[in-house]
Parts: C-alpha cells; sequence; structure tokens
C-alpha cells in the first residue's frame, strides 16, 4: 500500500499542474474581443438618417441679398441701403443668415408708410410679415431637425456602449470569481496533503493555485469589448472639414455654425466645436489621431467603448450649438412681434 501510494501522489501533481495550466491559459485570454454586428441593423446602421433631404432642397429660398419688394409699392426703393435699425444686431445678424434682411427692411420701411396713412401700406405690411414668419418658422424647423438628429445619433451611440459596458462587467465579474476559487481551492488541496504528509505535493499545489489565480486576476482588468459601429450620414464630418457650403447640414444652420460666437469676433463656432473635439483625438500629429480622426468623422468602424462615449460627447457638444440658434431665431421673431404695424387713426 507504501508503494502505491508513492505512485499515486507522483501521478497526481501532474495531471492537476495540467488543469491548473488550462485554466490560466483560459484566465488570461483578456484581449480585446470584437463582437459581431448579427442582426441587429438599430445599432449597426443608423435609423436617425431624416426621411427627406434639406428643407432646402424642396422649398426654394432665395438667396440672400435678394430683393424681396412687395409688387404694386413704387412709393419707396432701395437705390440706397437700409438698415432695420429698430432691430438689435443679433436680430440683424440671424435675418443676414437666414436670407431675410431684406425682408426687415421693408418691414420697416412699410411700418412708416402704415403710420402715415398710405394706401396699401397695411395690406403690404401684413403680407411681409407673413412672409418673414414663414421663413423663420422654415429655419426653426431646420435647426429642430438637425438637432433631433443629432439626437438620436447620440442616444445610439451611448446605448451601444452600455450594453458593451454591460459585457465586459459580466466578464471581469466571472473572471474575478474563477480567480477566487482557484485560490480556494488549491489552498483546500495544498493543506489536505500538508496534512498527509506531502510537503512537496502540498507547495506544488499552492503554487499552481496562486499562479491560476493571478491569471484570472489580471485577465479581470481587461476584457474590453469593440463593436463595428457604422454612421454613414456622419454630420459631424461636415463639421471637421468646413467647406464653405454642406451637403448635409441646411444652409442657414451651416452658415450659423461658422459665424463668429461674439459680434466683430474672429473666432467661429465651429472653431470653439473643433477646439473641444481635439481634446478626444489623442496628441497631435500621432498615429492615434489619424486612427480616431478616420474613425470619428468616416462611414464607421469598430469602436471600443471609451471611444464611443467621447463620440457621443462629440456629437453632444454640436447639437448644444445647434440648440443655440434657436434662441436667436426667437429673439428675431419676439422682435418682428414687438412692431406693429398700426392703423391710422380716422379724423373725427
Amino acid at each position: 500500500m507504501p508503494a502505491n501510494t508513492d505512485q499515486s501522489y507522483r501521478t497526481h501533481p501532474g495531471i492537476l499542474a495540467c488543469c491548473l495550466l488550462l485554466t490560466l491559459m483560459q484566465g488570461c485570454a483578456g484581449g480585446l474581443h470584437v463582437r459581431a454586428a448579427d442582426d441587429d441593423d438599430d445599432i449597426t446602421e443608423s435609423h436617425c438618417v431624416p426621411a427627406t433631404g434639406p428643407p432646402t432642397h424642396i422649398v426654394a429660398l432665395p438667396a440672400t441679398g435678394a430683393t424681396y419688394r412687395i409688387e404694386g409699392l413704387t412709393h419707396s426703393s432701395f437705390s440706397e441701403p437700409v438698415t432695420p435699425s429698430r432691430f438689435s444686431p443679433r436680430a440683424r445678424e440671424m435675418a443676414a443668415i437666414i436670407g431675410v434682411h431684406d425682408l426687415l427692411v421693408e418691414f420697416q420701411l412699410l411700418e412708416d408708410e402704415t403710420a402715415g396713412g398710405m394706401d396699401g401700406a397695411l395690406l403690404h405690411s401684413l403680407a411681409v410679415r407673413q412672409e418673414l414668419s414663414d421663413r423663420l418658422l422654415l429655419a426653426l424647423f431646420e435647426a429642430n431637425s438637425i438637432a433631433a438628429e443629432l439626437e438620436c445619433e447620440k442616444a445610439r451611440t451611448e446605448d451601444l456602449a452600455s450594453q458593451l459596458e454591460e459585457v465586459r462587467n459580466d466578464i471581469q465579474q466571472g473572471r474575478t470569481i474563477m480567480a477566487i476559487l482557484a485560490d480556494s481551492i488549491s489552498g483546500v488541496f495544498a493543506g489536505t496533503f500538508l496534512l498527509l504528509g506531502s510537503e512537496i505535493l502540498s507547495g506544488l499545489i499552492d503554487l499552481s493555485g496562486s499562479v491560476a489565480a493571478l491569471g484570472f486576476g489580471v485577465a479581470a482588468l481587461g476584457g474590453d469589448q469593440a463593436y463595428e459601429f457604422k454612421h454613414g450620414r456622419n454630420l459631424m464630418a461636415d463639421v471637421w472639414q468646413g467647406d464653405p457650403i454642406s451637403r448635409q447640414f441646411p444652409q442657414p444652420v451651416w452658415e450659423y455654425l461658422n459665424g463668429p460666437v461674439r459680434p466683430n469676433g474672429k473666432r467661429s463656432r465651429r472653431d470653439n466645436i473643433i477646439g473641444t473635439w481635439r481634446s478626444r483625438l489623442g496628441k497631435p500629429g500621432s498615429k492615434e489621431e489619424q486612427r480616431l480622426t478616420g474613425l470619428y468623422f468616416g462611414r464607421g468602424g469598430i469602436y471600443r467603448i471609451n471611444e464611443l462615449r467621447h463620440r457621443g460627447e462629440m456629437l453632444g457638444l454640436l447639437k448644444t450649438h445647434v440648440n443655440l440658434m434657436t434662441q436667436d431665431l426667437n429673439l428675431l421673431f419676439l422682435e418682428t412681434l414687438q412692431h406693429r404695424a398700426s392703423r391710422p387713426e380716422r379724423p373725427i
């Protein structure tokens, strides 16, 4: 019996060591995991694209600087430039952006003509007011449409990041549990063989268990997830490239983003946006910056969790600046309401 026992002791360490090594190899497999697209089209393919193209492709807006003079009202002319001085500088700037500066001039002239009792002035003033309201409403819808698309893309990005984070947390939790189990089981076996008088076997089991626990512990720090995330229509790309005319933004919104943050300022809203974005792109001139630039402003690619989070933040910043356009549109609308043409008093 003693001889058989010694032979058994010599055989078991090899088997146990192999098992622990296999466990260690599984635990150390903690690299990047790229999840397949499967059939989840809501995540891989964007559903945030508008049902139609930019509104300016559907509604023919007159070019900036065109004359909006109402036909039949010939006693005033635009032979000399007229400034709508009764409107604030911000309101005039917004009027120029959406192409209704001449409408403001017309509106201001008709106010004076209506107050003077000129025939047909009140009717023409109402026609100009209606035209101005339509343009303001269209520009407001354009800004809201872009803001809604940006919010949709932001939610889509953050939803995928949350899903990948949950998968990563589950993997890390499982590896942590395996590390605890490997250390605990090896301790039990090591103590048992130590009581049976086999110190060498006990030490070998204890060492193997510690190595396995270390492997699972190190692997628990990894488990990062990635996903193939596509965005064929990428509004961020137009902002990054900065072309004079955007193919994706409505022209009024695009001109607003390229306008100065402060009156007579040199720095545009787009400059502020890009300046903030650069902190998400890594060291200037590095390969990491080139990779992230192609990823964020291209048609998509393999995203990690932190890259999805950064993209969501970049979309949120762009959406904030677009939403600010609605404030200036609201200001222009309120100022037009304050200037109401009144009927001249009839003599008694």
